[in-house]
C-alpha cells in the first residue's frame, strides 16, 4: 500500500507541472525597418512594444527588418524579410505554423515568444538554406522510403537515431519515416503509409542493412537498427553536395529537423518552463551515468560557472538534473539565481522509473523541457560523453547558427549515434 502511494505521489509530480507566469516580450527588435500586413493589427502589437513606426500593404515591395502578418499570409511574405511575427490565437495559429514550417525547415519557430502572435526566424546563409531545402524535398517527396531509425534508448539517444535516419535518408535520397510518431515534434515528412505501402508494392524494400548498396531504392528495418545504422554511419553522414561542412554542422541540422518543437509543446513549454534569460544552463547527468563515464560533483560545474559570470555577468543557471541532490546543492551558492523544473528527481534511470509506473510521455515531455531550456540558454556548462549534452550542444549552434558557447568537462564532441 504504501508502495503505490509512494508511486501515485510521484506520477502526480511528473504530471502537474505549475504554471509559470512570465512577462510579454516585444517579437521586434528596437530600429529594424516593419512591416504590418494589411491584414495584421498594429495596436496588437503596440500594446505589447509600445508606438512604432512601420509601412502596411501586401509587404512584398522590399525587405523588412520584421513583417507582421496572419497565418493566411505567412507564405506571401516570407521572402521579404528573416523575421515574421504570425497574429493570431490558439490552435489554428499554432497548427498553420506548424503546417508552413514543416516543408520550410529554414523558418524556426521562437519556442520562448507566443503571446497572441508566433514569432519565425531565418538566417541570411545559403548553404545551411540550401541544405536545408534538399532535406525538406526529400522528407516530402513520398517516392523512396527508409522505414527505420528505431532505438529503444533513452530520448537523448533515440533523437540522435532519428538525426542518423535523415542523413541515411540524405544520402540515398530516400524519405525517412520512422515506424514510432514523436508525439512533440512537428512531424518529419507529410507522406502517409500509404505512400510508403504503394513505395514498398512498386519496388519491394530490403531489410538487410549488408545488402543497402547505392541501387537500393527502398528500405525497411526489421527490429532495432541501432548498431547497424552506427556501423554503417562514416559514410552516409556525408551529405552530397556539403563535403565542405564538418560532422558537427552536419549533425546539428538533421537533429534540429528532428526535434522542431510542435505547436502542442511549444504552449506547454511556454506554460511551465522557469526559464529567464540571459542565463547559462547547467546538465548533471547521474543515475545510470556511470555506466558510460566518471560522475562528476556539482562544484566541478559551479566552478566553471562562476568563470562564466566572471566572463559576462550572467548569474542566472537552468538547473537540468537527475539528482535531487544537485538541486539541494544549489543553496550553497548565493551568488547565483537558480531555475529548475519543479519534478521528482529519484537519481534513476528513466526504464526504471517506467517499471515503477511513471507514465513515459510525462517523462519525455519533461526531459524535453529541460533540453530546449538548457538550448536557449546563451552559455551551457554539461558533458558531451552524454548524448543529452551533445543535443543541447547542437540544438544551441542550430537555434543561433554560430559555434556554442560551451564547456564540456569531459570529451570532446563526438557523433554518436
Amino acid at each position: 500500500m504504501l508502495y503505490r502511494l509512494e508511486t501515485a505521489k510521484r506520477i502526480e509530480g511528473y504530471t502537474k507541472l505549475k504554471a509559470v507566469e512570465k512577462p510579454s516580450i516585444c517579437p521586434m527588435p528596437r530600429g529594424a525597418t516593419v512591416c504590418v500586413h494589411s491584414e495584421a493589427s498594429k495596436a496588437a502589437l503596440v500594446d505589447i512594444c509600445g508606438d512604432f513606426s512601420a509601412s502596411t500593404g501586401s509587404c512584398q515591395d522590399k525587405a523588412y527588418g520584421s513583417i507582421v502578418t496572419t497565418k493566411d499570409h505567412i507564405g506571401d511574405v516570407s521572402e521579404h524579410t528573416l523575421r515574421i511575427i504570425v497574429q493570431g490565437e490558439g490552435s489554428e495559429l499554432g497548427d498553420a505554423v506548424d503546417k508552413f514550417v514543416q516543408r520550410r525547415s529554414r523558418w524556426i519557430v521562437d519556442i520562448m515568444q507566443g503571446d497572441g502572435y508566433e514569432l519565425l526566424t531565418t538566417f541570411d546563409d545559403p548553404r545551411r538554406l540550401a541544405f536545408m531545402s534538399q532535406l525538406d524535398l526529400i522528407q516530402h517527396r513520398c517516392t523512396n522510403f527508409f522505414n527505420g531509425a528505431i532505438n529503444g534508448n533513452g530520448f537523448g539517444s533515440k533523437w540522435h537515431s532519428v538525426a542518423l535516419g535523415l542523413s541515411f535518408g540524405l544520402y540515398h535520397n530516400m524519405t525517412l519515416m520512422t515506424p514510432e510518431v514523436l508525439s512533440n515534434f512537428i512531424p518529419l515528412t507529410s507522406c502517409t503509409e500509404a505512400d510508403m505501402e504503394q513505395a514498398f508494392k512498386k519496388s519491394p524494400p530490403e531489410h538487410l542493412f549488408a545488402n543497402w548498396n547505392e541501387s537500393t531504392i527502398n528500405f525497411q528495418t526489421i527490429g532495432s537498427d541501432l548498431g547497424d545504422m552506427v556501423g554503417q554511419s562514416s559514410l552516409k553522414t556525408k551529405t552530397p553536395g556539403f563535403e565542405d561542412k564538418d560532422l558537427f554542422w552536419l549533425r546539428t541540422m538533421v537533429a534540429y529537423y528532428a526535434t522542431r518543437p510542435n505547436y502542442q509543446f511549444r504552449e506547454q513549454f511556454r506554460q511551465y518552463s522557469p526559464i529567464r534569460t540571459p542565463c547559462m544552463s547547467i546538465h548533471v547527468r547521474h543515475s545510470d551515468k556511470h555506466w558510460e563515464a566518471a560522475l562528476l560533483e556539482f562544484s566541478d560545474y559551479m566552478s566553471k560557472a562562476e568563470e562564466y559570470k566572471n566572463q559576462t555577468g550572467v548569474s542566472n543557471i537552468y538547473i537540468m538534473s537527475d539528482d535531487s541532490n544537485v538541486i539541494k546543492s544549489t543553496e550553497q551558492y548565493k551568488n547565483f539565481r537558480f531555475q529548475y523544473l519543479d519534478v521528482p528527481r529519484p537519481n534513476e534511470a528513466w526504464y526504471t522509473e517506467e517499471a515503477r509506473g511513471m507514465p513515459v510521455d510525462m517523462l519525455e515531455r519533461n526531459f524535453l523541457l529541460d533540453v530546449y531550456a538548457a538550448a536557449q540558454c546563451e552559455h551551457q556548462i554539461l558533458t558531451y560523453s552524454s548524448n543529452v549534452g551533445r543535443l543541447i550542444g547542437e540544438l544551441s549552434y542550430a537555434l543561433r547558427n554560430k559555434e556554442p558557447s560551451l564547456i564540456s568537462l569531459d570529451a570532446k564532441w563526438m557523433m554518436w549515434p
